[in-house]
């Protein structure tokens, strides 16, 4: 067997293994999304917005949450490498120490996003009731970050199928409270969308619980004593934890942050152009967590190599890793320039929304590719612990270069959405590039290091 195949068997396999349950949990975390929306829908028109705009702004706090936890997952994996199994404990109780703040910091930022709402010109009738969405939701953010914790420990631990079955679990629960709460079934007061986000809010309050439940039971878990003698916040160890994962929670909103603010603009051409934007952006999204997947187990595989001090191993994982997130987006480009018609023929009849939107799926395409590969690098590079200046790279990509251009392209030269979205594919193409070479500048770097030691 060639000498690259048997690399690539012996590293590939793991990786997709890994990466599998997370690729189902992430379908099944956005599908809660979309029943929402859908049984929103159902009520009325001013419920679907409400439910539209607090889900939106809710999801960036999301993010946050998301970003500043995440740090627990590379940490973990560098001890596990180490076969330090009896530093995990500590790492991950001051993890938990860390999730606490920041939950607790989350829920008034959530209530300051209501309070902004009516000072922003928005639908009087939607603006209260996304509102009372987000005043309600905002009490479920301890209680997610209090899953992602011990989610992030499992993955570290490059244990994946516990965060799959949780989200099985969660997907009817979600449903079942929708209609308990939206719809007011078996005597409860309906809510609409406040009871859309009560539903949420017990949801993660929900997975926390199964969270702990399966760390307190799982006789994987025994070995590392996780909650014998319980440490109570060390201020220094809490900021290291920070140090690293505040700067993937900016990196996050700034992607996301771009998306959002072309968005808004892509509202000003008109409805036609809105729905044919939101279309070819749900199947964007839908096909992103393939390497959203992949980039959170190369995290783990690169932490772990490096923790065991192989960094030549950790830089061909991370390598590897790309290569495959690129190479399923590019398939991914191949579909959409393939068979456009059948895609915009699941989510629209309207024909002249089925226009803009092939049109739409053709510059799609075009950063399908850049996408894997910068998500796949930034994956990589948190496995190295590197977060900040990836930081830096993603703030001048997406708002120096990224979203100036879809601005010059798509309003000021009139180009349209195809220019907005043209804007978009250069950001992303210029985050792939820039961290792409910053993982391989400091793998060379860190390899020349850990050879001059020895």
């Amino acid at each position: 067997m060639p000498q690259w195949l048997n690399l690539w068997r012996r590293e590939a396999v793991p990786t997709l293994l890994l990466a599998a349950p997370l690729v189902v949990a992430q379908l099944l975390q956005v599908g809660m999304g979309f029943i929402d929306t859908v049984m929103a829908g159902r009520i009325n028109a001013s419920v679907l917005a409400a439910v539209g705009l607090g889900s939106s702004l809710w999801g960036l706090m999301l993010l946050a949450c998301i970003g500043s936890t995440l740090a627990i997952s590379p940490l973990v994996a560098h001890l596990n490498g180490a076969g330090n199994d009896r530093a995990i404990a500590a790492e991950f109780q001051q993890g938990l120490w860390v999730a606490v703040l920041v939950g607790v910091v989350a829920v008034p930022l959530t209530y300051g996003m209501a309070a902004v709402l009516p000072l922003l010109a928005i639908d009087p009738e939607i603006a209260p009731l996304a509102g009372d969405y987000l005043r309600v939701s905002a009490w479920g953010m301890p209680g997610l970050c209090l899953y992602l914790a011990p989610r992030y420990l499992n993955e570290g631990l490059s244990n994946t199928t516990p965060v799959m079955l949780i989200q099985f679990l969660l997907l009817p629960l979600n449903i079942l409270g929708n209609y308990l709460f939206m719809f007011g079934a078996f005597g409860f007061p309906a809510m609409g969308a406040a009871g859309a986000a009560l539903s949420t809010a017990i949801g993660l309050w929900l997975g926390a619980v199964m969270m702990f439940l399966y760390l307190v039971r799982s006789r994987r878990m025994r070995h590392l004593s996780l909650f014998v003698a319980f440490s109570g916040p060390r201020l220094k160890e809490i900021w290291r934890i920070l140090k690293l994962g505040l700067p993937i929670a900016v990196s996050i909103i700034m992607e996301v942050g771009m998306f959002s603010a072309v968005a808004v603009l892509m509202g000003s051409l008109g409805k036609v152009e809105m729905a044919a934007h939101q279309i070819a952006l749900n199947y964007a999204a839908m096909m992103f967590m393939l390497p959203l997947s992949i980039s959170q187990a190369i995290t783990i595989r690169v932490g772990h190599a490096a923790g065991a001090g192989d960094l030549p191993l950790a830089i061909i994982r991370g390598r590897l890793g790309v290569v495959m997130a690129g190479g399923i987006m590019a398939l991914s480009a191949t579909l959409l320039l393939l068979f456009p018609q059948l895609i915009v023929a699941l989510y629209t009849s309207d024909v002249a929304v089925a226009e803009m939107a092939m049109t739409l799926l053709f510059a799609a395409a075009l950063f399908q590719f850049s996408d894997g590969l910068q998500v796949s690098a930034s994956g990589a590079l948190r496995g190295l612990k590197d977060t900040a200046v990836p930081m830096f790279i993603t703030m001048f990509a997406y708002w120096v270069i990224g979203f100036p251009t879809a601005w010059i392209i798509g309003i000021e030269w009139g180009v349209g959405p195809q220019g907005l979205w043209g804007g978009l594919a250069v950001g992303l193409t210029t985050a792939a590039l820039l961290l792409n070479l910053r993982f391989y500048l400091l793998g060379r770097k860190k390899c020349y290091s850990a050879a001059a030691q020895h």
